[in-house]
C-alpha cells in the first residue's frame, strides 16, 4: 500500500493506492466540558480514503479491490471499531483506468467513510476566589469627548 500521488518508488503489481480525499470534516455538535482545569472540546471527524488497486490485468484490480472493499463491509467493521473508528458507508467500486505512456495500467477502486472522535484537551486557569471589597470611584463624564 502506497500514498497515491506520492514521489515514491511504484511496488509490483499489484499494489494498492491510498488518497485521502477529505481530511477532516467536523460533524455534529461541539461538546466542550471542564474537569479538574482540564477543558476537553470533542466533536465527531469523518474522513473519506479513495482506495484503488492499480494492477497490469484488470482482473487482479477487480478481485483484490473487491477484497479490500469486503474487509471494509465486514471483518474491518469490528477491527476498526475496536481502535473507535467507525466505517460510515463504503461506496461501490469501479474503473478507474489510466493510460500510460503505450498501455494501460488497470485501476478498479471504491470510497470509504470513516468517522473518528476528535478530542482536544487543554489545561485552564481557574479563578478561585476575588476579593469584591473595596469602593468604586466616581467616573466622571466630560462633554465632547
Amino acid at each position: 500500500v502506497i500514498q497515491a500521488e506520492g514521489m515514491g518508488k511504484q511496488p509490483p503489481y499489484p499494489f494498492f493506492s491510498i488518497k485521502n480525499i477529505s481530511p477532516a470534516i467536523g460533524v455534529g455538535l461541539v461538546t466542550e466540558y471542564v474537569e479538574n482545569n482540564t477543558m476537553t472540546i470533542e466533536q465527531d471527524i469523518e474522513i473519506i480514503l479513495s482506495i484503488t488497486c492499480n494492477g497490469e490485468k484488470i482482473e487482479d484490480a477487480e478481485n483484490y479491490s473487491n477484497k479490500a472493499r469486503g474487509y471494509f463491509l465486514g471483518k474491518g467493521t469490528i477491527e476498526l471499531s475496536d481502535a473507535n473508528i467507525a466505517v460510515v458507508e463504503v461506496l461501490g467500486a469501479n474503473n478507474r483506468d489510466v493510460f500510460l505512456t503505450v498501455d494501460y495500467e488497470r485501476r478498479v477502486g471504491f470510497d470509504v467513510r470513516l468517522r473518528v472522535r476528535g478530542r482536544e484537551s487543554f489545561d485552564i486557569d481557574v479563578i478561585e476566589s476575588i476579593d469584591a471589597t473595596g469602593t468604586i470611584e466616581k467616573i466622571e463624564i466630560k462633554e465632547g469627548i
